[in-house]
């Protein structure tokens, strides 16, 4: 059986997740005449409860306003305020004792039709105050009418109403029937979750067979001609982008199976009155932070597909030459690891950020002593960060790459390794030398692109120029031709003539392209040839040479 996912396979999935979707949707629908898992004003509520009166909010002199949420089963019903200075009588305990009040009735044996829910005028205060039966309730406030932009007693027969309703409709989701329809509705939505999450684990285990069985040739090394090479690199590009996508379908799929999860629990909670409470709970914080972080991990998973789509658009422009694209490949693989840790510090930092809000901590504060820590920190790392930005301009750039064999000051050698803080190259004497980025100011490049063989001979002062340049331009074009050596040297060598006269002879200097770092190789090959060509012809190698003048003169005459 073929482990590739089909797409046919694919459709069956994602219109059965549909399927499912929709299913659980019409069962919510039908179940209840309100949503049952929520509300929709739930979330109007905390809309509601975070906003302020404008007539209240915009007036300086006017004292802050705390406000709460009075709840019966999961439900909003109304929001009651205070002042913020007010201790006598917090808001929170008000809402407490009301909420109890009404838990109470609700367990109670009352009938709905006998319930009386009244509002009198205290003759004292002249506030409406809200009696259930013969049990006081709640006192209606001025700045509780102000906070819906009401009367008090306008307001109170509202809130009356509302408790009228919110007492029978608990009374009639705690009778046996209703709580056997919903034991049913749940029980399909377990059935579908289970089905759903079975179909995703099985997807799951079909990306990650593809994925291994892609991962063997990825890492095999093939060394073909130059034509295969560039097709085998097509191909593994090719393979690469597949692979990236596939691991975001796994990250995607990862996703659903929670999101299906959580949302499955979250909709039977919602189903029966004794659970719906933890909606609220869920919904106030927990599930904030983890929604935010899982929104987080995301945009990290898409942006990294971006960004390794993207470098990929640019490898699979050119491939004319093998080494120009190895060297492409080192520099976009590492700016684009550079872009992948800076995308996810920014979205990790912009979530911590927004967790702390739902936390409710003070941004601004947090803020200004992130900035100082930073400043701090900056001043301490300034090597580091030099070294970082440095070796980001050097792989940007293209200074040098990995196989290069390049000079810094006094030291130089073969880079073996390099990322955005050091570079190690491989001196004559097999020494690893670490040299810091920030260090490197000048470097020498021995090996990019292609090489020069920069070969000077000396000649006897008394040999015949023209037979020397015709013998050394034979020599040159007799190893150009040849196969082994054509394919590292890139151009016919160039015999430029006779450099220099001095008294040690005539200095002829000969240029010889090569490709990277196969400049010594044919040098050495071509002095061998030369030497052995000199022998031949009988010319001779330049030799100091110096004059001496002896007097044959006396001043004595003898006989």
């Amino acid at each position: 059986m073929s482990i590739h996912p089909k797409p046919y396979f694919q459709q069956k999935c994602f219109r059965f997740t549909s399927l499912i979707a929709g299913a659980i949707a019409l069962i919510l629908f039908l179940g209840n005449g309100q949503a049952a898992w929520g509300q929709a004003e739930f979330f109007s509520l905390n809309w509601l409860g975070r906003s302020l009166n404008p007539s209240i909010s915009t007036n300086n002199n006017a004292p802050s306003i705390d406000h709460a949420v009075v709840r019966l089963d999961g439900y909003k019903l109304f929001v009651l305020a205070s002042p913020t200075t007010n201790q006598r009588f917090p808001l929170e305990q008000r809402v407490q004792s009301i909420e109890d009040e009404l838990n109470r009735i609700v367990n109670s044996n009352f009938e709905p039709e006998n319930l009386s829910v009244q509002v009198t005028i205290d003759q004292q205060s002249q506030l409406p105050v809200i009696a259930i039966g013969d049990r006081y309730l709640m006192t209606v406030t001025t700045i509780d009418a102000q906070l819906q932009g009401r009367d008090p007693e306008g307001w109170a027969n509202q809130v009356a109403q509302i408790l009228r309703e919110a007492l029978i409709r608990a009374k009639q989701e705690r009778q046996p029937q209703f709580l056997i329809n919903r034991g049913i509705i749940t029980s399909v939505i377990i059935l579908l979750m289970f089905i759903a999450i079975r179909l995703i684990s099985h997807w799951q285990r079909r990306l990650k067979l593809w994925q291994e069985a892609m991962a063997s040739p990825l890492g095999q090394e093939k060394t073909p001609a130059f034509e295969s090479d560039v097709m085998d690199l097509q191909q593994q590009l090719k393979q690469q982008l597949k692979a990236n996508l596939r691991d975001l379908q796994r990250r995607i799929l990862e996703l659903a199976y929670v999101g299906i999860l959580g949302s499955g629990i979250f909709i039977i909670l919602g189903l029966f009155p004794y659970s719906r409470w933890l909606q609220s709970f869920l919904l106030s914080t927990p599930l904030q932070i983890v929604a935010i972080a899982f929104f987080t991990y995301l945009l990290m998973r898409i942006s990294n597909l971006l960004i390794e789509r993207f470098a990929g658009f640019l490898k699979a422009r050119d491939f004319a030459m093998l080494k120009p694209y190895q060297r492409l490949d080192l520099r976009l693989s590492t700016v684009s690891q550079v872009l992948r840790n800076v995308t996810a510090i920014v979205l990790v930092s912009f979530g911590t950020l927004a967790i702390l809000s739902r936390l409710g901590f003070d941004l601004i504060p947090l803020l200004a002593g992130a900035g100082i820590v930073g400043i701090a920190i900056s001043f301490a790392a300034q090597g580091l960060i030099k070294d970082i930005i440095n070796g980001f301009l050097i792989v940007l750039e293209d200074q040098y790459a990995v196989g290069d064999v390049i000079i810094v000051g006094q030291l130089g050698g073969l880079v073996e390794n390099m990322n955005l803080r050091v570079t190690q190259v491989r001196n004559n004497e097999g020494q690893l030398i670490t040299i810091p980025n920030s260090a490197i100011s000048v470097v020498q490049n021995l090996s990019k692109d292609w090489s020069r063989v920069d070969l000077s001979i000396e000649v006897a002062y008394d040999s015949n120029p023209d037979y020397v340049l015709d013998i050394l331009r034979k020599l040159a074009q007799e190893i150009y031709q040849e196969q082994t050596w054509h394919d590292k040297i890139i151009d016919p060598p160039e015999v430029l003539g006779i450099d220099g006269l001095q008294h040690s002879g005539m200095l002829i200097r000969i240029w010889i392209k090569t490709q990277p770092l196969q400049q010594w190789a044919v040098a050495r090959e071509f002095r061998r040839r030369l030497k052995l060509v000199m022998t031949q012809e009988n010319i001779a190698i330049g030799i100091p040479q110096q004059s001496f003048l002896f007097a044959t003169s006396s001043p004595f005459k003898t006989d």
